[in-house]
């Protein structure tokens, strides 16, 4: 009776077991499917930008004629005020949209979604992309720099004069990943994780810095932390070949 009632229970043991992993599995397979389908949205309205902003040029150098010769009537006015003024006009109609060149369309449009919102509260944001091709998967690659740029966003945009620099460099068959932010408050660091002094938590770090390490360790890359009082720094090394 009772190797009966040890066998039952064995049995039932591996049936849940069984369920968990598949349901870890579902709960895996949907977080993916739902990353693709913003990834496949944000790709989309990224291409749609860089139409519009095409359409731009087009339009400018189409028109650059007649702009001359309103800005040479200016000149032979010596009305300088005027023409700033129709020269920032130009540059504005140029800079309604930001273009991101990093060999990649996902991460161009992940680069220029997280630049459009540090802006949009007042974040310096300075970009600096110079890497002939990407070689990381979309998902992984995405992970790293989604979750480090909202971190700095975050913390940013707490400060008075927040900002932020991020560059993305190759150096032989590495890519290096730097990101950089200003922050208010202190930082404690326990066992790697990083959190604030004040209550509203400048630093959500937790999750989003454990999802990171782990894909940069996947990946057989490194990663490096640093902060100094209002200065935090993220480096990335990471293998991109072919």
């Amino acid at each position: 009776m009772l190797s009966a009632i040890f066998a039952t229970i064995f049995v039932l043991i591996i049936i849940c077991i069984s369920l968990y992993d598949k349901f870890l599995a579902v709960i895996e397979e949907n977080t993916n499917y739902q990353i693709k389908l913003e990834l496949d949205k944000m790709e989309k309205e990224y291409s749609v930008q860089i139409d519009d902003k095409l359409k731009q040029l087009h339009s400018l150098r189409h028109d650059m004629k007649n702009h001359l010769i309103i800005l040479y009537g200016y000149a032979a006015k010596n009305e300088t005020d005027h023409i700033c003024a129709y020269i920032n006009r130009i540059a504005d109609d140029l800079s309604l949209t930001n273009t991101v060149d990093s060999g990649s369309h996902i991460v161009s449009a992940l680069i220029a979604e997280k630049e459009k919102i540090a802006k949009s509260q007042n974040i310096r944001c300075d970009i600096n992309i110079s890497t002939p091709d990407i070689n990381i998967d979309d998902f992984s690659i995405t992970t790293i720099i989604g979750n480090l740029f909202d971190n700095a966003i975050k913390a940013a945009s707490e400060c008075g004069h927040g900002w932020i620099r991020f560059a993305l460099t190759q150096t032989g068959s590495y890519m290096n990943i730097v990101i950089e932010n200003s922050y208010s408050g202190n930082i404690v660091e326990s066992n790697g994780e990083f959190t604030s002094t004040k209550s509203d938590k400048l630093l959500p770090h937790g999750i989003g810095i454990k999802n990171v390490r782990k894909v940069v360790s996947d990946l057989n890359g490194q990663i490096d932390f640093s902060y100094t009082d209002g200065y935090f720094s993220v480096k990335a090394e990471i293998p991109n070949y072919n």
